[in-house]
């Protein structure tokens, strides 16, 4: 099925570091077995509008905004394995891409593992969810730390630099893939697609697009943790909902996300923190 433009991209995944948990958190089925779930990004080149990111994932910055209480709770809650030379910065750096040719960061929420890196890239252009940064905007300690945000990891001038997702054209997409409304065309030429999906978060969004390699792709954040749910429309554990934004909202989302798949088995879909996405990453040498 057409994706609406003939504009493709190129992409690629990097892994920023790992939380262990319970795989049954992820998929209620899943055996009760730790598993490495890693903090996905995304560097996608387009034709045009040159280098985005997708997400940020952990950097050095999250660790020294949550040294000290309140938001230290955060890193206690979730253990996370990260050295420093798999900060998205230093992977680029190594592939010959300085942080200043990156000209947006696309952030799906403003969970920690998402935004870590927003500030090692002071010359991008924010794309972002009106709705996802409302709720969190002048939210500080606890009432920050319990919705998965800490204020710190964003720059100074995140206002001067935003753009919301919910300002832009919107995309018939439902009409050609069955699923998903609203969704917002980010550049105004069909090539990425901002995919409402809240629901872990309040206004969290994917991102749609093709690539040159690939084909099409949806990357949708925390939407599910596992493809292995999806396929087998299985939702997490129960005690996972205990760290959403909405339960319902989250439900409606993964439902929509497997009839997704269902309808357009030729799509990628790539969740943050999910194994098999992360088995795609590739290991960048310093």
């Amino acid at each position: 099925m057409s994706s609406g433009t003939e504009i493709k991209v190129k992409s690629r995944l990097f892994r920023t570091g790992y939380c262990r948990q319970l795989e049954k958190m992820a998929r209620r089925d899943a055996p009760l077995r730790r598993a490495s779930f890693y903090s996905l990004a995304a560097l996608i080149r387009h034709p045009e509008e040159g280098l985005i990111l997708f997400d940020t994932g952990y950097s050095t910055h999250f660790f020294r905004e949550t040294s000290r209480l309140p938001y230290l709770l955060y890193r206690w809650t979730v253990p996370v394995v990260f050295r420093k030379e798999e900060a998205l910065v230093e992977q680029l750096k190594a592939l010959g891409i300085s942080p200043e040719e990156i000209r947006y960061i696309f952030l799906s929420h403003f969970h920690g593992d998402h935004i870590g890196g927003v500030r090692d890239f002071p010359e991008a252009s924010i794309l972002c969810s009106r709705e996802a940064y409302d709720h969190i905007r002048g939210k500080r300690g606890m009432r920050a730390v319990r919705n998965g945000f800490v204020p710190g990891l964003l720059p100074p001038d995140f206002a001067e630099r935003v753009q919301f997702i919910e300002d832009k054209e919107r995309f018939p997409f439902r009409d050609r893939y069955g699923v998903f409304d609203p969704v917002f065309d980010c550049f105004g030429d069909g090539s990425l697609l901002a995919v409402r999906l809240s629901g872990h978060a309040p206004g969290q969004y994917g991102l749609f697009f093709v690539d040159e390699d690939q084909g099409p792709i949806l990357l949708c954040a925390d939407a599910t943790w596992s493809m292995a749910a999806v396929r087998r429309q299985v939702e997490p554990h129960p005690l996972t909902f205990a760290v959403m934004g909405g339960r319902r909202e989250f439900r409606r989302s993964f439902r929509q996300l497997t009839e997704f798949h269902r309808l357009n088995p030729s799509v990628r879909i790539l969740p943050s923190h999910c194994p098999e996405a992360a088995a795609l990453a590739e290991e960048v040498e310093g």
